[in-house]
């Protein structure tokens, strides 16, 4: 008996509880306008608003209606809160047409909703709506035009694009068929080689230890790196010049190979031997010479190579460029 007492006193309190709740729950429905032309476009808004943890199962309105007018469109719902928090408002566009005229009355649309944790399921509806749908008056003297025109949609640079690069394709071949065709008669090669620089021996040497000077290493406290290059340049114009491989020789074996030459008179092969000698105590023994040595080696380097170049060097000569493509 207490149990029963008890049940009803909960189910009195929910329902008490529900009304209070369901006090604060509205919805609307509402045509943009109320009077349409046929095959026009017309909204309908639909709105609930109520507590923030009120749960609302939202209407679905068929494709069809009173089996003239046809829902087109429809939108998202939306979701927006007030301020406090407590309240909600749901609200969904949908879009209609008729191609039926005449006035018709649509009926009230229901929303079923609850509130959490109560699983009670409540229903308000919205109100009666009435739509007028008019037809166009036709002139019967005038030619039969369509209820709105064509619209007319400005083209795009995206549509086009593709257009512009195909007529940039078809004329770039164009003007390369022309190109060829006036080679041909002219017989004239499509591509003309340019000749190979070659340079002597004694020029390529040269020209490297200038590049070096240029560079300041040993100023810059690159001492090593400086006689490195400059013992590379002058082993690689005796190689080339004197035809001894002087890259893979120590020094005295390159004095040795120069030794008796008679393109290598004896005065410049003695300072030859004080530069490679130097250069072997600065890399291996990190001898650290004075700035004045520095400068004496490059030149005593120079005046071997100008002292050697004799009437032999064109025997020698060394391609320092590959052959490039011009077009003609």
């Amino acid at each position: 008996m207490r149990s029963v007492k008890k049940y009803l006193l909960i189910t009195v309190m929910v329902s008490v509880v529900s009304a209070a709740f369901a006090q604060d729950v509205t919805v609307t429905a509402k045509l943009d306008t109320n009077a349409m032309l046929i095959g026009d476009h017309v909204g309908l808004t639909l709105k609930y608003t109520g507590p923030a943890k009120s749960q609302v199962l939202w209407p679905f309105l068929p494709d069809t209606i009173l089996g003239s007018i046809a829902v087109i469109g429809r939108g998202k719902i939306d979701t927006s809160y007030s301020a406090d928090k407590k309240s909600v408002t749901l609200s969904q566009q949908l879009n209609f047409t008729c191609y039926d005229t005449g006035f018709y009355t649509i009926p009230q649309i229901p929303f079923k909703y609850r509130f959490l944790p109560d699983t009670t399921s409540l229903m308000i509806t919205s109100n009666m709506m009435l739509l007028a749908v008019h037809t166009v008056k036709v002139d019967t003297t005038q030619a039969i035009k369509p209820i709105i025109g064509p619209l007319k949609i400005p083209i795009t640079f995206r549509e086009m694009l593709p257009w512009i690069l195909a007529g940039l394709a078809v004329i770039a071949v164009i003007l390369l068929v022309i190109w060829y065709l006036r080679k041909r008669k002219k017989a004239e090669p499509i591509f003309k080689l340019r000749p190979k620089v070659v340079l002597l021996p004694h020029e390529l040497a040269l020209q490297e230890m200038e590049k070096l000077r240029v560079k300041k290493l040993w100023q810059a406290g690159m001492v090593k790196e400086y006689y490195s290059e400059l013992t590379e340049i002058l082993r690689r114009y005796i190689e080339n010049r004197f035809i001894v491989p002087a890259l893979e020789q120590t020094s005295a074996e390159i004095l040795d190979s120069l030794t008796g030459n008679v393109g290598c008179p004896p005065k410049v092969l003695s300072k030859l031997g004080e530069l490679l000698v130097l250069a072997d105590l600065v890399k291996f023994a990190k001898t650290k010479p004075v700035g004045s040595e520095n400068d004496q080696s490059l030149a005593n380097g120079i005046e071997f190579v100008y002292a050697t170049t004799g009437e032999q060097v064109s025997a020698g000569a060394v391609q320092v460029s590959t052959t490039e493509k011009i077009s003609g």
